[in-house]
């Protein structure tokens, strides 16, 4: 069976309170250090991420894309970054709980980024791909924790789900 999207927005929200929370244990220049992550750092991993949701939501909102670079760094400061990021996560709860459910056969449609790719898709997968883009690259931030030294909280559905 698969999750709702109000469940995934909760998912997410929790996952990413876990795994900001692991990060905080880092000094600033262990999180902004290299770690050959396709974003190179966990900090930048996190902006990443927090950029995507925030290039998903002006498209929800129809608004033009404000941002011009995948790689841009939006919050220097971690406590900044995670705050905002929380923002965000709250915002998308609230956007998925009132979503009518026949929106989600509705379209998004969106030019890409950087590459102006142009896509016209089912509201229902465009959601979809955001918080799996957002579960693909918190594997890459968890993967760069342990290589900090740091274990990496567990953040498994069934674990969110039995309520830890």
């Amino acid at each position: 069976m698969l999750i709702d999207l109000p469940t995934a927005a909760r998912y997410n929200t929790w996952a990413n309170r876990r795994l900001y929370a692991a990060c905080a244990t880092l000094p600033h220049e262990e999180r902004i250090r290299d770690r050959r992550g396709f974003f190179r750092s966990i900090h930048g991993t996190l902006n990443h991420i927090l950029l995507s949701d925030l290039i998903y939501r002006e498209r929800l909102e129809k608004k033009p894309t404000t941002f011009t670079r995948l790689d841009e760094i939006l919050h220097e400061d971690f406590v900044a970054l995670r705050d905002a990021h929380a923002a965000q996560d709250e915002w998308y709860v609230g956007f998925c709980d009132a979503l009518d459910p026949a929106e989600l056969d509705g379209t998004l449609s969106f030019d890409t980024v950087e590459t102006g790719e142009y896509f016209s898709l089912p509201l229902r997968r465009c959601l979809t791909n955001l918080f799996q883009h957002q579960i693909h690259h918190r594997g890459q931030t968890h993967h760069m924790l342990s290589h900090a030294g740091v274990d990496p909280p567990p953040l498994d559905f069934v674990k969110f789900s039995a309520g830890e």
